[in-house]
């Protein structure tokens, strides 16, 4: 097909066409008139000639193409400019872990989650070991659980069942999980039996009346969010009730609040509230109630890159008699700061008032004489410095040195007419505890574990002549191996020494013997499930003493099974 082309002077063309054909037209006519017609010598009368153009034709514009249209080309040689368009597209969709197999092989169990545990042993010394738990399995919303532990010794370091001792308890706890927020509850039961048997050698006296037991109801909850969040918080209520075999009985009311609000990446504002309502009774001592109440806001950010500070203060209101004032305030800042990028450098400055009962007590020394004194115990200044160091993906070590400015600090004198139990006599000064310590530790997963830690003691007394029943070292090393799934070994080490007691006698300062105490543990796995172990406490047999008149047992041997259901 031809390329029609439309000049530009299509008017004047079809001007000049028209006319031609006109004067063709007209000599024809002419030509074909006979010879008579014509008139004179030929000559063209003179005549006048209108064009009427009635009608006007126009056409658009068309491109001018300059090059001709090629042959359309194969696909193969086709190469035109390729362009990529990106944009974003999210998809989700939900984790799916598929179990390819080859056919008629049945389907893998999966791994067997046990939801209880039972422990059962017999040492020397009539010592049974009775400890089991259950709980319910697979549930992410709800987990409720109970748990039973008994652990006894018939006969003690002196003079057999004069000496023995025991700890039974019964728990139940719950903890329940929802979109928002989190509730967990426990409840729980505990009976620890001694005897007071550091009376002087030789005395007479009758198992019944050297029998000491401490009852323990407690009961508690807690409420926080369950998702992670900018703000975060913990309100927790817990109430106990504590009675011995004579006439000592307390109870104590606690209330614990606790957030945390992320201002962002680098900074959070934290603040800390605790209310404690303590009333105690003995024989000799009414019921009056103690109160403490402390608040404790502060504030972590970065103020220069790498460094982190926290700045607060800590305000506390008490009501124990032993002290004039009844509100302290402390201040408390913490600082960290990375020397390099395995070691970090830290500092702190705080204070704080801490909470001593007849519970803390007891659980400090089960020993204590009726009506004992109990008053808080008063930190104006804790202040220490110190290093972490991370050397490698599985070894650290922290060193550092602290100290303490303590008032109205306690310590465990003998009674003066039964040398078997213990008072409480509180520096009314300011005492000054100063604290070196070390430490080492090493993991390699679950195979192997180690930690080696070593704390150095100073004391300064206030208006006491010494700090009694307080060690001046104390070394506690620990390390388990696990060899091939099948054997567990682990060691512990404990030892101690410098300690200071007061012969109510002789009123003479009397440095007991130092501690040391090894103890080894082996473990067989017959299965996942079921197992065999043999435990060995105070290997050297050294009979040191926890307080004046008051040695531990020696050598102690124990075997049992455990088994996961």
């Amino acid at each position: 097909m031809k390329k029609i082309t439309t000049p530009k002077n299509i008017p004047v063309i079809i001007r000049f066409s028209g006319l031609l054909i006109l004067l063709t037209s007209f000599s024809l006519t002419t030509y074909a008139q006979k010879p008579d017609d014509w008139e004179g010598d030929g000559e063209i009368e003179a005549m006048e000639i209108e064009i009427v153009k009635e009608r006007q034709i126009t056409l658009p514009k068309a491109n001018r193409n300059f090059d001709k249209v090629p042959p359309k080309p194969s696909e193969a040689s086709i190469k035109a400019p390729v362009t990529y368009d990106f944009q974003s597209f999210s998809f989700q969709a939900p984790q799916i872990n598929p179990q390819v197999r080859p056919l008629k092989l049945k389907p893998e169990s999966s791994p067997d989650i046990y939801g209880g545990f039972l422990r059962l042993g017999y040492g020397n010394y009539a010592s049974p070991l009775i400890e089991g738990y259950i709980n319910n399995k697979k549930d992410k919303n709800k987990l409720i659980g109970a748990r039973i532990y008994h652990h006894s010794s018939g006969k003690g370091p002196v003079d057999g069942k004069n000496s023995g001792s025991g700890t039974t308890s019964l728990s139940l706890y719950g903890r329940s999980l929802s979109d928002a927020i989190a509730l967990s509850g426990n409840f729980g039961i505990e009976n620890r039996t001694t005897h007071f048997y550091g009376y002087p050698k030789g005395e007479p006296i009758g198992k019944d009346s050297l029998k000491q037991s401490f009852n323990l109801i407690k009961l508690g909850g807690e409420l926080s969010n369950a998702k992670n969040s900018d703000l975060s918080y913990k309100l927790g209520a817990n109430f106990s009730y504590l009675a011995d075999k004579y006439d000592a009985r307390e109870s104590e009311i606690n209330l614990a609040f606790k957030s945390s609000y992320e201002v962002d990446d680098d900074s959070k504002i934290d603040l800390k509230a605790d209310y404690t309502v303590i009333s105690r009774k003995d024989n000799k001592i009414d019921a009056k109630p103690r109160s403490l109440f402390t608040v404790a806001p502060s504030y972590e950010f970065l103020p220069i890159d790498d460094l982190k500070l926290s700045i607060g203060l800590i305000a506390a209101f008490e009501n124990d008699t032993i002290d004039s004032k009844s509100v302290h305030v402390y201040p408390n800042f913490k600082a960290t700061y990375p020397l390099s990028p395995s070691v970090d450098a830290v500092g702190y400055m705080t204070g704080g008032m801490e909470k001593v009962s007849l519970q803390t007590l007891s659980n400090e020394n089960l020993w204590l004489a009726p009506n004992v004194a109990i008053f808080h115990t008063n930190k104006v200044l804790d202040f220490g410095v110190g290093l972490n160091a991370r050397l490698g993906n599985k070894v650290a070590a922290h060193a550092g040195l602290g100290t303490s400015l303590l008032k109205n600090w306690y310590s465990f004198v003998n009674k003066e007419n039964d040398p078997s139990k213990f008072n409480t006599v509180y520096d009314r000064g300011t005492t000054k505890r100063t604290n070196l310590y070390v430490a080492l530790s090493y993991v390699q997963s679950e195979m192997a574990k180690f930690m080696l830690r070593g704390d150095f003691y100073g004391y300064n007394a206030g208006d006491l002549s010494e700090v009694w029943h307080r060690p001046t070292t104390k070394l506690t090393a620990n390390a388990s191996i696990n060899v091939y799934q099948k054997l567990i070994f682990s060691a512990d080490i404990v030892a101690q020494g410098g300690m200071k007691a007061l012969d109510p006698e002789t009123d003479n300062v009397v440095k007991l013997d130092g501690a040391f105490d090894l103890n080894f543990k082996a473990e067989y796995l017959f299965s996942p499930s079921f197992s065999f172990f043999v435990q060995l406490n105070n290997i050297t047999s050294n009979k040191y003493p926890l307080y004046l008149n008051y040695p531990v047992r020696g050598f102690q041997g124990l075997a049992g099974i455990t088994w996961s259901f």
